[in-house]
């Protein structure tokens, strides 16, 4: 009997370790590896792409090239289409406001007449219309210190996206020989199972980003839906926007739909403020119902892990939780399938 239970007490200390590990990457590490993870992610989708340029006699190195250049110039020109829509929506209307404004001062004296009226409803006194103005500035302000950081990220983020693209080359290139040095450097009862976790876990990624990519265009295409069904105006742009939102945590829909409601309700459209409410409330019903099954079929993971992984991650890591919780849980899932799988075999999917 005291075998057994010195092999749990053993069992149950490697996987605090391992866990204490995992709070380390994602609390400390991951910023300074983020190129390499992303390279390994990268790798591991453009690798099919090489092997069938190879197929068709192309050598290994000018296959990898090819790939990798064709993804990122693709990923590039999408991201650059998107920017330049919504710069050129951005402009449209900062041209378009001040004209607004400035023929019709009627209409903008009823919008603060309705929005003091709305203010003495629910108890919040009258406004001063220059502390209103003061309040839309810093509002304004706000969101432009918020860009002009992500402006100022802009360079970092273009080091990470080079240095992932060369790591990402150089692993596709020498494959053989980073799978042998890999193999070497494991301990010697894991060098016969670093096919099956590799395997496992570049799996349980792809499942996983593609089911969020698939999570974004459903929040798109149901916020577009609603929209147009409640006949509200700019539902495409409104659509394609709020699931663009959507890959950042605890945004989406909702910075767009609760402003617009709160706008429509000062100008005294109730009606259109509950439709957008509505509308939110549907979207945000059909993602939480979708997202735990949608992630679970993807990474393999039961839609209980997969909602148990997502609480956790956004309780120890906030909004970034979101992605290192079911991660963590894809890569605790693969080392389990490569510690009950024949050296060498890799294990089944899901």
């Amino acid at each position: 009997m005291r075998e057994p239970r010195d092999r749990y007490w053993r069992k149950a200390m490697v996987w605090a370790a391992l866990a204490l590990a995992s709070y380390v990457f994602w609390r400390w590490l991951v910023w300074y590896l983020l190129p390499f993870v992303l390279a390994g992610v990268l790798a591991f989708l453009v690798n099919p792409w090489v092997d069938r340029m190879q197929s068709w006699g192309l050598k290994r190195a000018l296959a990898v090239l090819v790939a990798l250049g064709s993804a990122l110039a693709g990923f590039l020109a999408v991201c650059g289409a998107i920017l330049t829509l919504l710069t050129a929506e951005v402009l449209q209307i900062s041209h378009r406001l001040p004209a607004y404004l400035k023929a019709r001062p009627f209409e903008v004296g009823r919008y603060l007449e309705q929005w003091n009226r709305l203010r003495a409803q629910v108890g919040l006194g009258p406004g001063n219309l220059s502390e209103e103005v003061g309040s839309l500035y810093r509002l304004v302000a706000g969101v432009a210190r918020v860009l002009a950081h992500g402006l100022v990220q802009l360079p970092g983020m273009a080091l990470i996206l080079l240095v992932s693209a060369l790591a990402a080359f150089f692993v596709l290139r020498d494959q053989r020989l980073v799978h042998n040095v890999a193999e070497r450097a494991a301990p010697p009862a894991w060098r016969g199972r670093l096919g099956p976790f590799s395997s496992a876990m570049a799996g349980g990624l792809f499942g996983y980003i593609r089911a969020e990519f698939a999570l974004v265009a459903l929040t798109g295409l149901v916020t577009m839906g609603g929209l147009v069904i409640i006949g509200a105006p700019y539902a495409v742009l409104v659509g394609l926007t709020a699931g663009l939102l959507d890959m950042v945590p605890f945004m989406g829909p909702t910075m767009l739909l609760v402003p617009w409601a709160v706008g429509a309700t000062a100008t005294g459209n109730w009606s259109l403020a509950l439709r957008l409410l509505v509308v939110l409330a549907v979207v945000a019903v059909i993602r939480q119902t979708v997202e735990p099954r949608l992630v679970g079929r993807g990474t393999g993971l039961h839609p209980l892990v997969v909602l148990f992984s997502l609480y956790m991650g956004v309780r120890l890591f906030g909004a970034g939780g979101v992605l290192a919780g079911p991660v963590t849980a894809v890569m605790f899932k693969a080392i389990v399938q490569a510690m009950h799988s024949p050296k060498g075999i890799p294990p089944k999917a899901g």
